[in-house]
């Protein structure tokens, strides 16, 4: 496990960030050279553990998209543009959460040891940048309880690269599954019943 772990800095927000807000370019520079893994990680708790009242899952699910699209092609620095870095969050609720979420992270991070190399090294960064773009879609989407199964997907996919994991890597390809046939139950379902519902309507209309 590296010294720079997500159960740390999740730890030391308080410490690491100032002023009564935060804004995502802040935290985004906050995290420096921590590496690819740890960057994908802290933009998909928020979708994971959302804020009431802010669109997290548009801000931070469209961080996740640029971010992995920058991956696939290769840029050299990754950067996110001005609307979203300028995006704030109140600091209170991101610290407290941060604490509390922490040793849960460090009890999975003692879990984690490098294995399988091929599914979690610097090749791995690119193929996965695809996953991770299709399930920051779907948090950008808005589907009720639709940003919780792929967050979690790519929060897995990142310990897997954090701690060289490939068995984190298979869970999340396995969560990623799960996310994607649940999202699609949900849109089916949803223009099903939005198909009833305008029927009953039109019937209902034609009575009148």
């Amino acid at each position: 496990m590296r010294d720079r772990s997500a159960s740390t800095l999740l730890a030391n927000l308080g410490a690491v960030l100032e002023g009564e807000r935060i804004s995502v370019g802040a935290f985004f520079d906050a995290l420096g050279k921590s590496g690819l893994g740890l960057t994908i990680l802290m933009l998909a708790l928020p979708s994971f553990i959302p804020i009431p009242g802010l669109p997290t899952g548009v801000v931070f699910g469209a961080a996740l998209a640029i971010l992995s699209l920058q991956v696939m092609i290769g840029a050299d620095q990754l950067l996110l543009p001005g609307w979203i870095r300028r995006f704030s969050l109140p600091r209170d609720p991101v610290v407290k959460g941060g604490a509390w979420i922490a040793p849960w992270f460090l009890k999975i991070e003692w879990m984690l040891r490098p294995r399988l190399h091929g599914l979690s090294g610097r090749t791995a960064q690119f193929v996965l940048a695809l996953p991770i773009f299709v399930h920051a879609v779907m948090i950008l989407l808005p589907i009720p309880l639709g940003n919780q199964l792929p967050a979690l997907a790519v929060i897995a996919f990142a310990f897997g690269l954090i701690e060289r994991d490939g068995i984190a890597v298979l869970i999340g390809a396995g969560l990623s599954v799960i996310a994607l046939a649940w999202n699609a139950a949900i849109v089916f379902f949803g223009a099903e019943l939005g198909m009833i519902a305008y029927r009953w309507a039109s019937h209902m209309t034609g009575l009148f």
